[in-house]
């Protein structure tokens, strides 16, 4: 039996050891920490527990082509209750409110009555949604083993967006916000996805929750990423915790295993890496099997940035269900999130879950924009480290306390989650929980994780598939099995 070294115990990889296992092959997982998921993860702080990952999952309606891939590895089933919201989020500014609810037709209302003067803009967004929802990624075979009748089937399927996929891929989100009127309009564009990111990701986000595959399943992500753990171990997989990787071993152009920190040394026939993209390439191979695409997205930062931020995360001794479960506001003074300033910020509660926590508690959840070299810096110093994390929590909590009156007295822990802390326990590449933005500007959105002059290796995770997240990694996960088959004469089995 032919064996697989997997480093990396998150959705990526735990997808590449439970394909691995029912395809016939012997599978290691090695993680450097001591818990399944990556950054797909939450933890708990006395009562409360705190969510780091979902926002929404994509996939989550049953009978939809990844939402049979969630269950082919054990995320989703039909115990997994699946919670969909009927809007996105709230923005707030200047007394006004704007929801963007996710049907298209109270949507388009709801928007024509905030802002008359934008009735064509608003027309043709609703119009962009709605042909949209016929766009989605390629689930069935990896991009690179497409074949023409593939191809013609994926046109004919996205035929509606063709009309408005073009334009919207040329311009950010921003300058598509830009178009409207309403200065609240253009402002509650740009809080669901950073206004940088192509306009595409913004219609097609909208579009996936509208219809109805962007749900929150019940128990957050660490209960997603344990479920996944559970269906590997079924396959009676082995999964190897704090055993972190220092190096890819090579020997005449072909990967044979891998060397852990602590100088043990494991072999195998083939080695995949769903780790931090950065740390497997540079540090793992020393940056021997690079190719032009790979050298773009790690030194082109203006066409290929990454998104880091801070995580603020409250738990309070009440209940905040009364409020829209994610809310955007303008706020009267800025608060640094470290290196950068931000007028607008979004609260998250969970009270909708009610798995989460115990009757009448709640956690609220908000992320600022960072830089991550300011929190680089600031973490060589401790004290300088720990008195910016204060200082955040401090003004959030002070924030918070303004728009949810009831959290006076009655907040309780407070988390402060940097960049700092995704290196810690990720090895993630500038601190970020997802790969690099798709930008009007950038080519490179796919990277079929071979490497030039090293064989027996792939690649797989969100950084192989812009701009990551949790579908693209179970899809890799998948893919890179599939790629293994095909090169070992098998036929890939997906039960």
């Amino acid at each position: 039996m032919k064996k697989l070294i997997i480093i990396g115990a998150g959705i990526a990889g735990l997808t590449t050891g439970i394909y691995g296992k029912l395809n016939g092959f012997e599978t290691e997982i090695y993680e450097m920490h001591s818990q399944p998921g990556g950054e797909c993860t939450g933890w708990k702080r006395k009562e409360y527990y705190f969510d780091g990952c979902i926002h929404w999952l994509m996939g989550s309606k049953v009978g939809s082509p990844l939402n049979k891939i969630w269950r082919e590895v054990g995320a989703l089933d039909d115990t997994v209750k699946i919670i969909n919201h009927d809007f996105f989020y709230s923005y707030e500014e200047d007394g006004k409110v704007v929801y963007l609810y996710r049907d298209t037709t109270k949507l388009k209302t709801h928007l024509n009555e905030v802002a008359p003067e934008d009735s064509e803009m608003i027309t043709y967004l609703c119009k962009a949604i709605e042909a949209s929802k016929s766009v989605g990624i390629p689930t069935e075979k990896p991009l690179d083993l497409l074949n023409s009748f593939d191809v013609i089937k994926m046109l004919i399927k996205m035929q509606p967006a063709i009309k408005y996929v073009p334009k919207l891929e040329k311009m950010s989100i921003q300058e598509f916000a830009d178009q409207f009127k309403s200065p609240i309009l253009k402002n509650a564009l740009t809080m669901l996805i950073p206004p940088y990111f192509k306009a595409t990701a913004l219609v097609a986000t909208i579009a996936s929750m509208a219809g109805g595959d962007s749900g929150w399943p019940e128990g957050g992500s660490l209960a997603l990423a344990k479920r996944v753990e559970a269906k590997y171990k079924s396959l009676e997989g082995e999964v190897f915790y704090n055993s972190k990787v220092k190096k890819i071993l090579v020997e005449d152009g072909k990967a044979k295993g891998i060397l852990l920190e602590d100088g043990t040394e494991r072999f195998a026939d083939y080695v995949i890496s769903t780790a931090d993209g950065h740390t497997t390439l540079f540090e793992m191979l020393e940056g021997k099997y690079l190719d032009d695409n790979l050298k773009s997205l790690y030194t082109d930062s203006e066409t290929y940035p990454v998104y880091t931020t801070v995580q603020v995360s409250l738990g309070a001794n009440c209940d905040l269900s009364k409020y829209p479960h994610t809310r955007y506001i303008t706020i009267p003074s800025e608060i640094d999130g470290g290196g950068k300033a931000n007028k607008q910020i979004g609260f998250r509660h969970y009270c909708f879950d009610k798995t989460l926590m115990p009757e009448g508690k709640s956690a609220l959840i908000t992320l600022l924009p960072a830089d991550f070299n300011w929190w680089e810096e600031k973490y060589s110093d401790s004290e300088s480290y720990k008195s910016e994390k204060e200082r955040i929590a401090n003004e959030i909590k002070a924030t918070a306390e303004q728009y949810y009156p009831e959290l006076k007295h009655n907040i309780e822990p407070i988390d402060v989650a940097t960049p700092m802390t995704y290196v810690r326990y990720c090895n993630a590449w500038q601190g970020a929980w997802m790969a690099w933005a798709t930008t009007p500007k950038g080519k490179v959105q796919y990277i079929p994780g071979y490497l030039p002059g090293l064989e027996h290796f792939y690649l797989a995770g969100q950084w192989t598939l812009l701009p990551g997240g949790l579908p693209t990694a179970v899809l890799t996960g998948r893919w890179v099995i599939q790629r293994i088959c095909k090169w070992d004469r098998r036929k890939f089995k997906r039960s």
